[in-house]
């Protein structure tokens, strides 16, 4: 029996981050550690040190892994960069605990920090940090990088009145969401179904205000590495998806209907890899269509 089958991923992510100290941590524990994501997070981590290297002749001084699970990519990560300081957050505390074991078995020091102290001077060179992401009160500018894997952040309706104060009712950019709304192309998207606009603004705005919150953590031109599930390379997809997904980051430089959204990140590279990381996305919607692709690595840079 597929034990997928019974989780009904729809009502349990309606608890916002502590969905995964249900059985959605479950399954993603055993996700994330089969052999398709292992190969992942190493073409990952591989992608970040050929871009920072590129450029630093250091080492990153401070990591943020924002929503590190249960720590397999973490563990990818503090191997490959082991002079870096790295901050890593999640909302479960479930999670939280396997990604501490998995840091004991590599000998990485480790050890459970608070929000206020994460960035603190001295300290385990990994802080586990328990938060609800989006989280605005975490210190500001100090990451050299954060990275964003396989994001998969669902707000419960209690903290919906976070994302308002945070951008998803900011007036101009609501104003520039109408423009893409209103817009219409041979879309994959909008191929398939015609998306509701309340679905496609809660889509956009929830997303937008989540990598406000990945800027909110990096120093003036710190780089953001957001990996997200995709059925094709990116420069595939129509115009109009790419304008979206570039709103939703914050990298939209070009007007909308004559408007401009606020630009706090660059949009610099891509890279797709086909994988079968995808079915992630197919356990959860049971669209076929999920069943094929794999995930692309988007550098974004600080402005």
């Amino acid at each position: 029996m597929n034990k997928n089958k019974s989780i009904d991923f729809e009502k349990l992510f309606l608890k916002g981050h502590k969905s995964y100290d249900t059985a959605i941590g479950n399954w993603w524990e055993s996700q994330a550690s089969n052999g398709s994501h292992r190969k992942a997070y190493e073409l990952i981590v591989n992608y970040v040190e050929e871009n920072f290297r590129s450029e630093k002749s250091k080492s990153p001084k401070w990591i943020v892994d924002y929503a590190c699970g249960s720590g397999l990519f973490l563990q990818a990560l503090a191997v490959r960069f082991p002079k870096s300081n790295i901050v890593a957050l999640d909302g479960s505390p479930k999670m939280l605990e396997l990604a501490r074991a998995r840091m004991v078995k590599v000998s990485v020091e480790a050890g459970i920090v608070s929000t206020k102290k994460c960035f603190d001077t001295n300290g385990p060179r990994v802080r586990l940090v328990q938060s609800s992401l989006p989280n605005f009160s975490l210190p500001k500018h100090k990451a050299d990088i954060v990275i964003f894997v396989f994001p998969n952040i669902t707000p419960a309706p209690a903290d919906q009145d976070y994302y308002d104060k945070h951008g998803y009712l900011n007036r101009a950019d609501t104003k520039v969401f109408t423009g893409l709304a209103r817009l219409r192309e041979m879309d994959p998207e909008d191929e398939v179904a015609v998306i509701k606009p309340a679905e496609l603004y809660e889509g956009l705005m929830t997303d937008r205000v989540i990598c406000r919150n990945l800027r909110h953590s990096l120093k003036p031109k710190g780089i953001c590495f957001k990996v997200d599930y995709a059925n094709a390379n990116r420069s595939e997809l129509s115009q109009l998806t790419q304008n979206r997904s570039l709103f939703t980051e914050g990298a939209l430089e070009v007007p909308i209907k004559d408007l401009n959204s606020e630009v706090f990140f660059k949009y610099r590279s891509n890279r797709f890899h086909r994988s079968q990381v995808i079915l992630d996305v197919y356990h959860q919607t049971k669209d076929k269509s999920d069943k094929t692709g794999g995930f692309f690595i988007t550098r974004l840079d600080a402005v």
